[in-house]
């Protein structure tokens, strides 16, 4: 495939439509620049020519600190980079080298992608990313890993073995589990991640799993739930349509609650739209179409948009997208001051 993230782009013949109340929806966020924030590098040699996602971004002791992946071509091997800013607007490269390789991973057989990055109380890194094991486009499996740094400059060490794995033949996760998000609660961690089934792996939903110790990861199960699809876990959001996915959930408690922003989409890269839901405790949320706050069109010459990340900080939501100019994606910024439920 020349075009990444194909594994993601719902076919043609996906009918549904959104609503037009979406599709004309006034953007909530404000784009900073219709130049990327971190562009690609411009010489082909690079780990980052073609491609570049933000990844895992988060806001810690001042700075906010992004580790972004860079590839050239899909699927392919991608390298881990690492930025800073002190404002999330203008970002800084610490390094023109990774700071971890696909190849460190030992279980990741074609890539390995940072996803998201908390800080432990004793000042340890620590960073969940996910793999894509084949070279295929919606059929490829992949777990979700977990690798330590003590700087955030690396070196990195990944585990040797994944901490969240595909759930067993015939659930709603059996193909892929990916884009884990991390929260640290007073218990220890909540993780939200993507899970994907074999008989259409570009239909996702949102899961939901926790651990004392961001290590060994117990998955969400609704005791109320018979049916086999869900005999070991359950997905706490998703469309209720078979032709509508939902995934990549960014999940930070905020003003508003538990605040989840998600991509979603009905139709071809077009159709792609970022959602967010608010949950009281983290476990309940509720799917609304109508809760559009970015599509392709609000970055101008945008062929489509794929990986995003968001941190709330001072007030303030930032978010960053991958989006495709021509051949390349870079990565944009956008921000929404006060409160999204509001909107």
């Amino acid at each position: 495939m020349s075009k990444k993230y194909h594994f993601f782009l719902l076919p043609i013949f996906l009918l549904l439509t959104l609503t037009a109340s979406a599709q004309d929806s006034t953007p909530v966020f404000t784009l900073y620049s219709d130049q990327p924030v971190v562009p690609h590098s411009d010489k082909a040699s690079d780990w980052d020519f073609q491609y570049t996602d933000p990844g895992a971004v988060i806001y810690h002791d001042g700075k906010f600190h992004m580790f972004r992946n860079g590839f050239n071509g899909w699927p392919a091997s991608v390298q881990i980079g690492y930025e800073t800013s002190d404002d999330g607007l203008k970002w800084t490269e610490v390094s023109p080298d990774p700071v971890m390789l696909t190849k460190d991973v030992p279980y990741a057989k074609v890539a390995a992608l940072a996803s998201d990055v908390v800080v432990q109380d004793d000042g340890t890194w620590v960073m969940y990313f996910y793999t894509w094991n084949t070279f295929s486009g919606t059929g490829a499996d992949g777990a979700i890993g977990r690798a330590t740094a003590k700087d955030p400059a690396g070196p990195w060490t990944p585990d040797a073995e994944p901490v969240l794995k595909p759930g067993s033949k015939g659930t709603w996760d059996e193909l892929r589990v990916s884009s884990p998000r991390v929260v640290k609660t007073e218990d220890g961690y909540t993780m939200y991640y993507s899970g994907s089934q074999k008989s259409n792996g570009l239909y996702t939903r949102v899961g939901m799993a926790t651990s004392t110790d961001g290590i060994t990861w117990t998955k969400y199960d609704d005791p109320a739930t018979t049916d086999a699809l869900y005999a070991e876990s359950d997905p706490i959001l998703e469309t209720g349509d078979k032709r509508t996915f939902v995934g990549q959930p960014m999940v930070q408690p905020t003003p508003d609650g538990w605040t989840m922003i998600y991509r979603t989409a009905t139709g071809s890269q077009k159709d792609m739209r970022l959602g967010y839901a608010l949950s009281k405790d983290g476990i309940h949320w509720a799917y609304d179409p109508k809760s559009v706050i970015w599509k392709p069109d609000d970055i101008p010459t945008s062929v489509g948009f794929w990986y995003t990340a968001f941190v709330y900080h001072d007030d303030t939501y930032y978010l960053y997208i991958e989006n495709g100019v021509g051949s390349h994606t870079q990565i944009y910024a956008a921000t929404h001051k006060g409160s999204l439920a509001e909107q």
